[in-house]
């Protein structure tokens, strides 16, 4: 029914997946660990979001760096901390 290219990638991207929301996942919760340890204007629930997006950034990263395109390694990440300086932004629309 399906070929073993197909099988090949598809167990691939499977284990892709895993890694990639495992290292998402542990940044979340490394950032709810290390929110205790920031200035009190910064507990406000965001350590794990922090952590969630950093854990993100290294995760496509490393999907970059995997597949040696160091470009889109480094262009992800860039992108990846672009997109969380909406963090505070956003969390401050919300609490209005």
């Amino acid at each position: 029914m399906f070929t073993e290219e197909f099988l090949q990638l598809f167990k691939d991207a499977v284990l892709f997946g895993i890694v990639d929301n495992g290292v998402m996942l542990a940044g979340a919760f490394f950032g709810l660990g290390l929110e205790k340890y920031l200035p009190k204007r910064f507990q406000v629930g965001l350590g794990a979001i922090i952590g969630a997006g950093l854990g993100n950034t290294v995760s496509d990263f490393m999907g970059g760096a995997v597949s040696l395109n160091w470009a889109l390694a480094f262009g992800t990440a860039l992108g990846c901390l672009i997109a969380m300086t909406m963090i505070p932004i956003i969390h401050k629309l919300k609490n209005k």
